[in-house]
């Protein structure tokens, strides 16, 4: 269900569970080249202000590591950046860089705008916390064909 829809309450609460929506999948990519439909969201994350980049894979061109499955096409995944700092904003920088020269726009907020739904090819790789016990996608390069 789309977050623009609106839904009448007494109407969702009388219909069977089948027709509610199911929870989209996130996931951490295995390490490796994917290419993916991308678009970009700003909000705030525990008081920072962030960018994320949000992909659906179309296909996985190869993965680093022979063990790993490829994730199935549609599957959704994040990567975010926090704003308030150099780490984020350096590798912010490394990812919109080739979308703006691609677009030949500097301006962030345009190239997020015309990036929406673009197709590309990113590179990922898995990382860890600090204590090692949530893993998110890291995007190491993004390449516009």
């Amino acid at each position: 269900m789309s977050e623009n829809t609106q839904v009448n309450l007494s109407d969702l609460l009388s219909a069977s569970i089948d027709d509610l929506a199911d929870m989209p999948e996130f996931a951490v990519l295995p390490n490796g080249v994917h290419r993916v439909r991308i678009k970009f969201e700003t909000k705030e994350v525990n008081k920072h202000p962030c960018v994320e980049l949000k992909m659906v894979v179309i296909e996985t061109i190869e993965l680093s590591e022979t063990t790993d499955a490829a994730p199935a096409a549609g599957t959704e995944a994040g990567c975010l950046y926090m704003m308030d700092n150099d780490l984020g904003q350096g590798q912010f920088k490394e990812i919109i860089k080739p979308l703006a020269v691609h677009l030949n726009e500097g301006n962030i907020g345009k190239v997020i705008e015309l990036a929406k739904d673009m197709e590309v090819t990113v590179v990922t790789k898995k990382r860890q916390n600090k204590d090692k016990t949530q893993t998110y996608n890291s995007v190491t390069n993004l390449m516009v064909a």
